[in-house]
């Protein structure tokens, strides 16, 4: 019903009085409609009441009421009654119904049993649960008619105010002088009620309080009819009396309707003009109240409704009307505001319960700082080294009260003397970046909100550790908004590389407390420390890449990457050593993908990968890599075949590169010379890997079945793959010396590259056997390989000595050439058939045999003239791989042939 009728006095409002009246509709709607629900409660109550205590007349014992229903027969419940027990609708802003409650000499029943209700902890709660509880009970408990009637009050009579300066012939002097009367009245008549009805007594006095701050004010600045010494002595009275009725009674909420209403006072009234000196002296004595008062009462609530409504106003003010010349009237109320909820921070941790003394108020710790550096920024941002030592004195005062809080706080005040030493470590570190461009915002954004981590850990507060991860990511967002730069700024010196430094180093720091603290965070921040250690590495070494890529050029740039990055994983090591967190790890893993990727861009940017400084860079990067490699031994890793053949295969590489970029630059005008060093630089590395490298008792003799198979596997397939492909398509022309067949640079290199996998057989033969690999089937690839290499060289013998240019339609119908490849297969066949008969070795004889028949098909294939050469090549190959397939399968050779060879000694 009261929604309802809410919603129908909005439209009422709108309708009759237009889009400004709407709120106050639809609040006489809700009040409308909730006195009504509450009568027809209070009517429900009342026959309740009648009921048990008809109960009680016969003797009987009273049912036990639901908590609900207990609540709402405490406003039937007579006044003597009432006066032994505490109110239940007594407002609590903080959720500590303790510091609430009037002195009474009674106690509340408590539930069944005799077992008291346990409240919840104060770190189970969050802000917005808070504020949630805040508006609820606001709205629900108590009397609702006078809670929401003080709040109408007071903004009605702020609209009338300025409405009548416009409108009205009444004199202000009278209607300033009614406004106040009223005032006083009702503070009266609150003060007379607050034994009797506890709530209505404090909203009445609440209000009150407001109005007097509203009538004064106007007179000052807005009506100028009262002198400002007289005004600021009226409104000082004002904040005392409010601070002696919120401590006289206990009731915060009193201290908060005062303050509020003394805050919004200037903001409903306001014209746009008057001085800002009366708007910030007159906020000094609202805060001065709100000072005194967290001298007696750790009200958390109302520090904030403090805190929030004058920075708020002041950077809105600040956005609005703030111009240079005002300078020197806004610094000192900045920092009279900044002094003062310092201090409230520390009068709260100072007042807390023992059992809570020293807990840790992190939005004003942390947030006063914060607001109060960029309010600071903005007013000196047209004067030179003015954030510089800005920085400095709050550094300055922040490492100062740290140091007192540790000698007279003890182990109590711990927490808070470490947030504050940390928060003056962060600004006397920004002072040297500030005094050098004077734009680190961002960096000390990142800083706060690790902070923020911080804390939130230590007091188990989901709120602040959210808080933390936000302003992080909006810091780095900041930063790569402001893209300005100044040219003479120092390499490392200036804010771009400290900025995202410092950004970096938060978010690394966040990363290792989560972890750290694994047990204390919800489930749902498991994301956070990966997403964040990834966010520290990826910030450091843009950070680093900037530097180089603004102080550096050409290949020195590639030299100074090459040392950044491993500096990093030198760094990452020492840092994995000394701290027990396990994901710094993977710095020093990410070392060798790095220079894998440096390897790839100084390949495709520079002609050679070893040019200049480079070269000092490499060494410096192999180091630190073999190091680690080293290091990597004292602990299991499942990937380490992958480091230690990654970094032989990255060493491979930049070497084949670098002699190919030579070879050409030597013999320029054939490019056999460039492809030769892709196939002789790895032989010769495999060939020394396994010849003089078993030697070394690190790390081959060490891993030695990593380097002989999982090492070498990869070059060896990838050397049989370039010889056959080189085989193929290169003319093998070695200008500008003569050709001559197996004496040249091509067959040369691949007879090294067969015979080193003959060496890799002899090295790994046994052990590939004894899981099953026969050699039959490696050395049959290896034959297969050597075919291939003869019919590439007697091509080659043709291009070069007969003149038959090097493209296959034209070698293939060469006479010159068929005849050559007939003759080597013929010799090939012969030879392989008395190797097998000599040797008892039945599928080489049988290879030859095949291949003597594919001579016979060869040569009549190619008299077929009307016959395609596709069509010929795919008939040759069909009718060899038939026969060779046929003649393994067929009996063996008559034993009367070849008797003598396939008899054995013993036979004989």
């Amino acid at each position: 019903m009261a929604y309802i009728l809410a919603l129908l006095g909005g439209v009422i409002a709108i309708g009759a009085l237009g889009f400004e009246a709407a709120v106050f509709g639809a609040l006489i709607g809700f009040l409308l409609g909730t006195a009504y629900s509450q009568g027809q409660r209070l009517e429900r109550l009342s026959q309740e009441v009648i009921r048990l205590r008809t109960v009680l007349l016969r003797g009987a014992p009273p049912p036990v009421q639901p908590a609900a229903t207990a609540a709402g027969a405490a406003e039937q419940a007579s006044e003597p009654e009432k006066a032994g027990r505490q109110m239940p609708e007594e407002l609590d802003f903080e959720l500590e119904l303790a510091e609430e409650a009037p002195a009474a000499s009674g106690a509340r029943p408590g539930p069944p049993g005799g077992q008291a209700k346990r409240q919840p902890s104060r770190t189970s709660a969050n802000i917005f649960d808070k504020l949630t509880a805040l508006v609820r009970d606001y709205f629900s408990g108590g009397n609702l008619i006078v809670r929401v009637g003080v709040i109408v009050l007071f903004f009605g009579v702020a609209f009338l105010l300025k409405y009548v300066a416009e409108h009205s012939w009444v004199p202000i002097e009278f209607r300033l002088m009614g406004v106040a009367v009223a005032g006083m009245g009702m503070l009266i008549l609150g003060w007379r009620l607050r034994s009797r009805r506890v709530l209505y007594g404090l909203a009445l006095q609440g209000g009150a309080v407001g109005l007097l701050y509203l009538t004064v004010f106007s007179a000052l600045r807005l009506y100028s009819l009262m002198p400002a010494p007289v005004a600021f002595g009226l409104l000082l009275l004002f904040v005392v009396l409010s601070a002696l009725l919120a401590l006289l009674q206990n009731a915060s909420s009193l201290a908060i309707l005062a303050s509020a209403g003394g805050f919004l006072a200037p903001v409903l009234t306001s014209t746009g003009e008057g001085s800002h000196v009366a708007l910030f002296s007159y906020y000094l004595l609202l805060n001065g109240g709100v000072l005194a008062i967290a001298w007696f009462k750790a009200w958390r609530l109302l520090n904030l409704v403090g805190f929030g409504f004058t920075f708020v106003i002041a950077s809105l003010w600040g956005y609005q009307y703030y111009r240079p010349e005002f300078f020197t009237s806004t610094e000192p109320f900045l920092i009279a505001f900044f002094l003062m909820y310092a201090a409230i921070a520390v009068l709260f941790a100072f007042r807390q319960p023992p059992n809570l003394k020293g807990v840790v108020d992190g939005t004003l710790v942390f947030g006063v700082p914060l607001v109060s550096a960029a309010l600071q920024a903005a007013l000196v941002r047209d004067m030179e080294y003015g954030l510089a030592f800005s920085a400095i004195a709050l550094g300055a005062f922040y490492i100062v009260l740290a140091t007192l809080l540790f000698k007279r706080g003890g182990s109590a005040l711990r927490m808070l003397s470490e947030s504050f030493l940390g928060t003056g470590v962060v600004f006397a570190t920004l002072a040297i970046p500030f005094a050098l461009e004077g734009r680190l915002s961002s960096a000390f954004w990142a800083l706060e909100g690790a902070a923020m981590i911080w804390i939130g850990i230590r007091q188990e507060r989901r709120l602040p550790r959210l808080f933390g991860l936000a302003l992080q990511l909006l810091a780095g967002l900041l930063y790569l908004e402001d893209s300005r730069w100044i040219s003479d700024a120092l390499p490392l010196l200036n804010s771009h590389f400290l900025g995202a430094a410092l950004i970096a180093l938060g978010g690394l720091f966040t990363a290792f407390y989560l972890d750290r603290h694994a047990d204390k965070r919800a489930s749902y921040e498991g994301w956070a420390p990966p997403l964040f250690f990834l966010w520290g590495v990826t910030w450091w070494l843009a950070a680093g890449i900037q530097e180089l890529d603004r102080f550096s050029s050409g290949s020195d740039e590639w030299a100074w990457l090459l040392a950044l990055l491993a500096l990093t994983a030198l760094l990452g090591e020492w840092l994995r050593v000394r701290l027990p967190w396990a994901r710094i790890w993977w710095i020093t893993l990410g070392l060798l993908p790095a220079l894998a990727v440096v390897a790839l861009g100084l390949w495709l940017d520079e002609p050679h990968p070893l040019v200049g400084a480079v070269t000092v860079g490499w060494l410096l990067a192999f180091a630190v890599q073999y190091r680690l490699l080293y290091r990597l031994d004292a602990r299991e890793f499942s990937a380490r075949p992958l480091w230690h053949g990654g970094s032989f295969w990255l060493l491979t590489f930049l070497l084949t590169t670098e002699a190919s970029w030579r070879l050409d630059q030597a013999v320029a005008g054939s490019h056999l010379w460039e492809m030769i060093p892709w196939g002789a630089v790895p032989v010769v590395l495999a060939l020394g890997l396994l010849t003089i490298g078993q030697r070394l008792a690190w790390p081959v003799q060490r891993h030695i079945l990593i380097y002989n198979i999982q090492v070498m596997a990869p070059p060896a397939v990838y050397l049989l793959g370039w010889a056959m492909l080189a085989n193929a398509v290169s003319p093998g022309n070695p200008w500008p010396i003569a050709y001559l067949p197996v004496l040249n640079p091509l067959d040369l290199t691949i007879l090294a590259v067969l015979l080193l996998l003959l060496k890799w057989w002899q090295r790994i033969g046994d052990w590939l056997e004894q899981r099953g690999v026969q050699a039959g089937y490696y050395f049959a690839g290896l034959g297969v390989a050597l075919f291939f290499w003869f019919n590439g060289m007697v091509v080659r013998a043709v291009h070069h000595w007969g003149g038959v240019p090097f493209a296959p339609d034209l070698l293939f119908r060469s006479q010159v050439l068929q005849a050559a490849i007939a003759v080597l297969w013929a010799t090939l066949g012969l030879s392989s058939m008395l190797a097998g008969t000599r040797t008892g070795r039945r599928p080489l004889w049988l290879a030859g045999a095949g291949l003597m028949g594919l001579v016979v098909l060869k040569l009549f294939l190619v008299d077929l003239s009307n016959t395609g050469t596709v069509a010929r090549i795919v008939a040759f190959i069909g009718v060899g791989l038939l026969l060779l397939i046929v003649g393994y399968f067929s009996p063996a050779p008559p034993r009367r042939i070849v008797e003598a060879e396939w008899t054995s000694k013993e036979e004989v």
